[in-house]
């Protein structure tokens, strides 16, 4: 414990009964001593005074980069790390934004864990005190929302489309039975709590804010039920979540592949200067045309094979991403085909 009084002097005795010397300090030594002891008194001092949030959040450990891709428009890129405390199945941290306006900030997606979120959260209070008014989950994967507690607990407002909360509440349910049949999710997971929005749009929605009008519009079908964008259309800024993906291999297990590719077509007409995906950089419209062309190579690839009756064992013999894509999270490449394929042998298949 600290002791403030930097004028009292040190004494130093032998215990009772005994014969003892006092240990004799050089002045220098002293002043040393004093030093410290009024440096570290100063410290505790000023953190005092620091305003809560400056102490609260945890020192950035730096798996990222903030990139300002418009006044006041940032974006919270992480590296492609797999992390060990969050859900298995979403162990990459998905990109994230936040917008500051006079009024408050707004958080486009809270990435795959609170601790992340807390990452995007001390970036946002480098840069302002004013309070997170709205997070905006883009859909219902865990790497968008995991970190909504966070947020949750400065009062913001989380919203979705209904569909994705839907999909959330569900995704809640079956986590509590996973996390009861695997004690080692239990560890990765613990401390996390999955938060619902509370509040939602159907087809459309509008928040103004600090002189900043925010769109949010639902794109669902194509890459899972609930997606949804968001748009700034004084800075030409989309935030896809995932519907795009930037040097990435994407996740596409609840996806509608030719669905999502004419939402691609579709957004691509938009006057949009930058669009920011669920993983990787922001891109503009040859990016987001780039990613697109990836999908069609896909059906182009898998669709006369799955005519032909092939297996999927055979399939991926012949048809494999890794060699005409030099993309991350290459894990989820074959993945992508399976995806695909087992989308095309639900649909050729014939009804009862």
């Amino acid at each position: 414990m600290w002791t403030f009084e930097s004028d009292r002097k040190a004494r130093v005795e032998g215990p009772r009964g005994l014969t003892s010397r006092r240990p004799r300090f050089s002045p220098v030594i002293l002043s040393v001593v004093h030093a410290l002891l009024r440096n570290a008194a100063c410290f505790l001092l000023a953190a005092c005074c620091l305003p809560p949030s400056a102490y609260c959040l945890p020192a950035a450990r730096g798996h990222y980069e903030v990139l300002e891709i418009n006044p006041e428009v940032f974006v919270w890129v992480p590296e492609d790390i797999l992390d060990q405390l969050s859900d298995p199945q979403f162990n990459r941290a998905g990109t994230a934004g936040f917008i500051l306006t006079p009024q408050g900030a707004v958080v486009v997606n809270s990435t795959n864990s609170p601790f992340r979120a807390r990452e995007v959260l001390y970036e946002i209070r480098r840069r302002t005190e004013l309070p997170v008014r709205y997070v905006i989950n883009t859909g219902s994967a865990g790497d968008c929302m995991l970190g909504n507690e966070v947020f949750q607990d400065l009062q913001a407002t989380i919203i979705s489309t209904i569909e994705a909360r839907d999909e959330i509440s569900l995704y809640r349910l079956e986590l509590a039975q996973r996390v009861r049949e695997d004690f080692r999710l239990e560890a990765r997971m613990r401390g996390i709590h999955v938060t619902v929005p509370g509040q939602t749009f159907d087809r459309d929605m509008s928040i103004q804010l600090g002189g900043r009008e925010i769109k949010l519009c639902n794109f669902g079908g194509g890459q899972s039920p609930g997606d949804a964008v968001v748009y700034l259309p004084d800075a030409k800024v989309l935030f896809l979540g995932r519907l795009f993906y930037s040097g990435y291999f994407p996740s596409m297990t609840a996806s509608n592949v030719r669905r999502w590719i004419e939402i691609l077509r579709q957004l691509e007409g938009w006057d949009v200067v930058t669009y920011v995906p669920a993983r990787g950089l922001p891109g503009g419209k040859k990016e987001l045309a780039g990613f697109r062309g990836f999908l069609e190579w896909l059906v182009e690839e898998l669709e006369p094979r799955v005519r032909q009756g092939m297996s999927l064992i055979d399939i991926k013999r012949e048809v494999n991403p890794l060699e005409k894509y030099n993309w991350r999270a290459r894990d989820l490449a074959p993945r992508a085909v399976e995806a695909v394929y087992r989308q095309m042998t639900e649909q050729t298949a014939p009804s009862q």
